[in-house]
């Protein structure tokens, strides 16, 4: 029998959506090999995930491995759950409760929300009943991590605000904090940044400025974007050069990435695009995890596309979508496609669906946040309106929008209201017309 050519798009669709073949489907992606006798045409500049080869004999060597990977998983959720019944033996309902918060974080951290949001429920349950409720705010707030993570931002907030204020009646200094800065997150995620500089000066007030400490320079760093998205671009500088300082004070080598981030993307509010991408660069030579490595490309395309410069943009998100196949990090190539459709339309090519369309389906897979759909709708517009689309533009403005408003982030919602108003005066044009098909760069 000849072995036929299983295309990874054809693969996915063949294995179930369960919990228990998330991995598989993960490794799948990053096993997959490029398609060598398209490797030569001229449709290799359009290739995407989906069209790349499975191969079967490199995802059966790893089945050892992700079994054993699932095992452990397995093994920990038992063993948290079984310490939370000997807690409970001693009459230690708080113990029992924090050991089903550990049971959680095992199985979120094999991204299985809806498990550890079960865990993360009883843990709740349980952290209310004794005196001391350190557990039942510890829960709240990891339940606020999930709703977040799920695009959840109303759940996100009511549950932030109820931990904060089982923090301070506590008397619990460092969950109080913790509220503060998650309260302080989901504000930022709505774009209310007024509110967001509230809080996180409010955990500021909490943690104390005279001791260094991992909750200060996240602060200080959240601070700065704030700054920077409010347009105080010298204060956004202020707090990141003290994050930086408490950075070093600490060693903690956890700080280094957001940090020099934030002075890229600080160099970028400030026009100095060439600038920013030296500073991309220069991260990116630094030895760091393939996390660290890819969200320092996405950075770099999107910096590279924003400065007029679509082929080297399709060069970082290239090296962004192998970075991301080889290490298992599927949740970033949505924004990898998007890049590489935004260097099409600006080159006016007709031939960028084809990169949305990848991306939708990625966006589309269990488990991927609401607003990376929503943002590729969005850009998808962008691509259809420069087309002349405006009908087609319209109706995935529609969808971005109506995602946007359910998570209530103003700054986008905002940009797409602008969108929809010149693409509609672009569709009621008369015809011989020609209306304005571009946009400016307040969009995506």
């Amino acid at each position: 029998m000849i072995a036929r050519r299983l295309k990874v798009d054809h693969a996915l669709k063949a294995l179930p959506e369960v919990d228990d073949v998330v991995h598989l489907r993960e490794a799948l992606i990053g096993a997959s090999r490029e398609d060598a006798e398209r490797a030569w045409t001229a449709s290799e500049a359009y290739a995407t995930v989906d069209g790349r080869l499975v191969d079967a004999s490199a995802l059966e060597a790893q089945i050892e491995a992700l079994a054993e990977r699932a095992r452990a998983r397995v093994e920990g959720v038992l063993r948290h759950s079984v310490a939370a019944l000997r807690a409970l033996e001693r009459g230690d309902e708080a113990a029992a409760a924090r050991a089903l918060v550990d049971a959680g974080e095992v199985e979120e951290d094999a991204g299985r929300l809806d498990a550890a949001d079960a865990c993360y429920r009883q843990a709740l349950a349980l952290g209310r009943k004794p005196r001391d409720r350190a557990a039942e705010g510890l829960a709240l707030r990891r339940l606020a991590r999930v709703a977040r993570e799920r695009g959840d931002l109303d759940e996100a907030l009511r549950l932030y605000l109820g931990a904060y204020e089982v923090a301070m009646a506590q008397r619990e200094g460092e969950g109080a904090v913790v509220g503060c800065q998650g309260v302080g997150n989901v504000y930022v995620d709505r774009g209310q940044w007024e509110q967001a500089r509230e809080w996180y000066r409010r955990g500021l007030s909490l943690a104390g400025e005279a001791r260094p400490s991992r909750e200060l320079w996240q602060l200080y760093s959240n601070l700065a974007v704030v700054a920077r998205r409010t347009g105080e671009l010298d204060a956004s500088a202020e707090w990141l050069q003290r994050a930086a300082v408490v950075v070093r004070e600490l060693g903690d080598e956890a700080g280094t990435l957001p940090v020099e981030n934030g002075r890229a993307r600080l160099l970028e509010a400030r026009g100095d695009h060439a600038g920013a991408e030296a500073a991309y660069r220069r991260s990116l030579e630094a030895q760091g995890s393939p996390v660290h490595r890819a969200t320092v490309l996405s950075n770099l395309a999107d910096c590279l596309l924003a400065a007029g410069k679509p082929r080297e943009a399709e060069a970082a998100a290239r090296e962004l979508e192998r970075t991301a196949l080889v290490h298992g990090l599927a949740p970033l190539l949505p924004n990898a496609y998007r890049t590489l459709g935004g260097a099409a339309r600006d080159r006016g090519d007709g031939e960028a669906f084809v990169f949305y369309e990848q991306a939708l389906d990625l966006c589309r897979a269990p488990g991927s946040p609401p607003i990376e759909l929503a943002a590729t709708q969005h850009e998808y517009a962008r691509w259809e309106a420069a087309m002349g689309r405006a009908e087609s533009a319209a109706a995935r403005l529609e969808e971005a929008l109506a995602i946007y408003r359910r998570l209530g982030t103003e700054p986008e919602i905002e940009r797409v209201e602008r969108e929809m108003d010149r693409v509609r005066a672009q569709h009621s044009a008369p015809q011989g017309v020609e209306a304005g098909t571009g946009t400016s760069g307040d969009g995506g």
